[in-house]
């Protein structure tokens, strides 16, 4: 799997960044750095491709998606993550999960259906796969999450599911909501990187 690591300095957060469908590790390293310019990073590229975009997992069609691909797909992330922590020697506790669209989504996935400890996220526009097998609490992570009223992709009934069953195991969550669209605003950034520093 590929991957970007850049160590950054040691007063800084631990950016681990899951970009959109058809970008690539490098997408989201620009907004790392504005939420925390010594932040260290560590950014994936998907290793699905669809009609030659980069996607975290498959789909057969827009939110269709493949559900053994997205177990399998979640498996071999986590093992490349667990493996970069401990070689760099970075408790998975110190990581904060940016993710945008397509990595927000596995990255929500994970969080809800995988013991896992990372315990913050930034989520942009995710949304329920609606996969929802797990009970374990959720009260010791924090995620903020982006949704806009104006999303073609991510409707208002796929993203209340997400936030239903992120509450219903006690998650803490902070949730903005912009009118722009799919695409990222310097708004939700802003909120996003507040979040950050106070977190």
């Amino acid at each position: 799997m590929q991957y970007i690591f850049e160590e950054g300095q040691a007063q800084g957060k631990k950016l681990l960044l899951l970009h959109g469908t058809g970008s690539d590790e490098t997408s989201l390293l620009e907004i790392a750095h504005y939420l925390d310019e010594g932040a260290t990073v560590l950014s994936f590229r998907g290793t699905i491709q669809e009609a030659g975009m980069n996607r975290f997992f498959k789909r057969n069609g827009l939110n269709q998606f493949d559900l053994v691909s997205l177990e399998a797909e979640s498996d071999r992330l986590i093992q490349v993550i667990l493996s970069v922590s401990e070689e760099k020697k970075i408790p998975l506790e110190e990581w904060t999960i940016v993710g945008y669209s397509n990595g927000a989504n596995i990255a929500a996935h994970i969080l809800l259906e995988r013991h896992f400890a990372i315990k913050q996220a930034i989520l942009f526009h995710p949304m329920s796969l609606g996969v929802d097998t797990q009970q374990f609490s959720l009260s010791d992570k924090k995620l903020w999450l982006s949704i806009s009223e104006n999303d073609p992709i991510i409707s208002a009934e796929a993203f209340d599911q997400l936030i239903q069953q992120l509450e219903k195991r006690q998650a803490n969550l902070t949730i903005t909501s912009t009118s722009a669209g799919h695409q990222l605003t310097m708004d939700e950034i802003n909120q996003a990187k507040k979040w950050l520093s106070e977190h």
